[in-house]
């Protein structure tokens, strides 16, 4: 799959990116990432910002720069879906993350600042998500996320496909040796279930602790 990554700070997403599952799929060409900044695109000054319309606290992401870094990401890519991050999108959840992944192309727009011009939503077409009922910061940490949990669906990226714990039974607590830790004089064993060699109880056991 290919991600374009539209940002102010690609920085923030390129450390993540290059490191343990997800950079060792951009390694064998399972992801590839590409970023565009707005700042590059900016005709005078290096400005991408400007007073809002309306008058009001904050600065806004002109359209002009990101609408070039769109044309820039968008050239020559295959099936492609345009994402606009802000708080007021429809839920990001695991479905909509399979979905992504049929794609061949995601591009994501991240925001900054009191957000980017209304109209390169519109002009793109983009979907508007939401990964929460917060307010962030910028669009790279929604980004982050949505590349991390479409990626999983991709094959290859995780190695071992029953490994997505979509796929099976995977409880809310997890445990590995040894077997029994000891703090401030106070045992915490493993559960018995899951060292009785019965595994319909443990599929129930880990049913009953997602």
């Amino acid at each position: 799959m290919r991600v374009s990554i539209i940002s102010l700070f690609p920085d923030i997403c390129q450390t993540y990116l290059q490191t343990s599952i997800l950079g060792r799929a951009t390694e064998q060409g399972l992801l590839d990432v590409h970023y565009f900044n707005p700042i590059d695109e900016a005709e005078s000054a290096k400005r991408v910002d400007d007073r809002p319309y309306g008058g009001g606290p904050g600065m806004v992401l002109r359209a002009e720069p990101f609408l070039r870094c769109l044309e820039k990401a968008v050239q020559g890519s295959g099936r492609e879906t345009v994402l606009f991050f802000t708080p007021r999108g429809d839920l990001f959840n695991q479905e909509r993350a399979q979905t992504y992944a049929a794609y061949d192309h995601l591009v994501l727009l991240c925001g900054h600042y009191e957000g980017i011009d209304e109209r390169v939503a519109l002009i793109a077409e983009a979907e508007r998500i939401s990964v929460g009922s917060f307010t962030l910061t910028g669009g790279e940490i929604p980004a982050l996320l949505v590349i991390d949990a479409v990626s999983r669906h991709i094959p290859g990226v995780l190695g071992n496909e029953s490994s997505r714990e979509e796929t099976r039974v995977a409880g809310g607590s997890v445990y590995t040796r040894p077997q029994v830790i000891v703090h401030e004089g106070k045992e915490y064993a493993v559960p018995d279930v899951l060292i009785s060699g019965n595994h319909k109880d443990i599929d129930t056991y880990r049913e009953e602790t997602v």
